[in-house]
């Protein structure tokens, strides 16, 4: 029997719904010989989700044919599953699942007209803890500036680039991407970048679109040669038009693996305008390095990020994860204890999910994360320090299948948020993207609903097939932007 498994069969609206609160309960799907046994069935009138643990029947939820029916056996899911588990029936969620918070938070404030009256919403429907609300009601009326409707944001857009090669498979990874040194086809795919960047730079022409920020990320974009690189990032920031050297653009890359970061490939950045770089150890702890396929060590990263702050004037981002395998709160305290002494800009705390098609999903490494209580205790340890050191959170959301009922959170010293992450994050703005694996969404007030186009994840596939992408793209762009 595997434990804190589940399987599902029935209707996909319900389905869809199931995945999200088993997430939240800390299950994961697994076909043969799951934990638990969930069967849906749906007519006109309602749904009925039958609840099985180890062949036993348990219980049995009926909710409207509704999208609300829906929402409503979820949360007796959840606590019906986090009671099984030992816990307590709501986590500090409540019955909030969602991955973007505080998207619903400003949706709330649109409709409702005050940041208050979201607030009653979130604690009365969804049964959120007063702690989770305040960071959600601070979070959002600092965003707010950038993401309240405007009538003028219509034309405004940012551009993702994503590179789809890393040097190593993180094993918290799920992500499509493949071992640069093992594809046969870089040239052909730098080539096609270009291309990509080019037809957006005539559609930003025609469509006299104004670009609020730039982000090169992926997988990781350093690790491509010196000259590629340089030749990507060139083709991307040429998206600004002719003074691409006014730093006047917030323009961040991912330079997330010191292993990867070149002297050449920071002055490339810096001339072509660059302004914000992230650099992510993820844990300052050779060992717990190691143990995820990380192909670095933390004096790699206290190197590069000195040489950075000596050779460059870039705004630093460094990343850490909660629950990695191995890892202890001694171990956090002392990745805050670096933070707090080098003092980057931005500093984000992941709390590990896990993602299907990872290692760590698949069950290599399981055993050796920590438990739930710990990872909450490392999350909030880094909230309180943090925060004690003057950063202040910005950016707020969740995954399906975190490790604990916690969040990914943003934080920036006061006057330096990326702008970006808060586009991304709130969806109020479009956001068109080059390279494949990426996504476009193009959005507009008041609804903010999508028209989207999701470049595909194949590399080879991409490069083949680009033209007919770039064709489609020009579809969506008259149909969003003339239609």
């Amino acid at each position: 029997m595997n434990k804190l498994t589940y399987s599902y069969s029935g209707p996909l609206p319900l389905g869809s719904v199931v995945a999200h609160y088993c997430g939240a309960a800390g299950l994961t799907t697994y076909k043969e010989n799951p934990m638990w046994r969930l069967a849906g069935q749906e007519d006109e009138h309602q749904y009925v989700l039958s609840v099985y643990r180890d062949g036993q029947f348990i219980a049995i939820f009926t909710g409207a044919h509704t999208n609300e029916g829906r929402l409503q056996i979820g949360g007796q899911l959840l606590r019906l599953l986090r009671t099984h588990r030992g816990l307590p029936p709501l986590g500090d969620w409540g019955t909030l699942v969602g991955v973007r918070p505080t998207k619903l938070f400003h949706k709330l404030w649109d409709k409702l007209g005050s940041a208050e009256a979201a607030v009653d919403c979130l604690r009365q429907q969804y049964e959120v803890t007063e702690p989770k609300i305040d960071l959600l009601q601070q979070v959002a009326t600092l965003q707010r500036p950038y993401v309240a409707p405007n009538a003028k944001a219509d034309r405004m857009v940012s551009v993702y680039g994503g590179i789809p090669f890393c040097q190593t498979h993180c094993t918290y990874c799920s992500f499509p991407y493949g071992l640069i040194q093992d594809y046969k086809r870089v040239p052909q795919f730098v080539e096609a970048f270009v291309k990509d960047s080019q037809h957006l730079q005539r559609v930003i022409a025609e469509y006299e679109l104004q670009l609020s920020t730039l982000y090169l990320g992926g997988g990781t974009p350093t690790s491509l040669s010196d000259a590629d690189f340089e030749t990507i990032v060139s083709s991307l920031a040429e998206l600004q038009g002719p003074n691409v050297t006014t730093n006047a653009l917030e323009f961040t890359v991912e330079a997330g693996r010191p292993d990867s970061v070149t002297p050449h490939k920071l002055r490339a950045m810096e001339r072509v305008g660059v302004n914000r770089i992230s650099i992510n150890p993820q844990s300052m702890h050779d060992f717990i390095l190691k143990a995820i396929g990380r192909g670095h060590t933390a004096k790699a990263i206290r190197d590069l990020y000195r040489y950075v702050r000596q050779h460059t004037s870039f705004q630093v981002n460094m990343d850490f994860i909660a629950g990695l395998p191995y890892q202890t709160e001694g171990h956090m305290i002392e990745n805050m204890d670096y933070i707090c002494q080098a003092m980057p800009e931005n500093v984000t705390i992941h709390t590990l999910a896990l993602k299907r098609g990872s290692p760590l999903y698949e069950g290599v490494g399981r055993e050796a994360m920590p438990e739930e209580q710990a990872v909450e205790a490392m999350v909030a340890y880094c909230k309180g320090r943090l925060e004690a050191a003057g950063y202040v959170p910005y950016y707020v959301y969740r995954q399906q299948y975190m490790t604990s009922q916690t969040e990914n959170i943003g934080y920036t010293l006061p006057g330096h948020v990326c702008e970006y992450n808060i586009r991304i994050m709130e969806e109020r703005q479009s956001i068109l993207s080059v390279g494949p694996g990426s996504s476009s969404k193009w959005m507009r007030a008041p609804e903010y609903r999508q028209l989207q186009q999701h470049m595909p994840k194949d590399v080879s596939v991409y490069i083949d097939t680009l033209d007919t992408l770039l064709g489609k793209r020009s579809q969506l762009c008259k149909q969003f932007w003339e239609g």
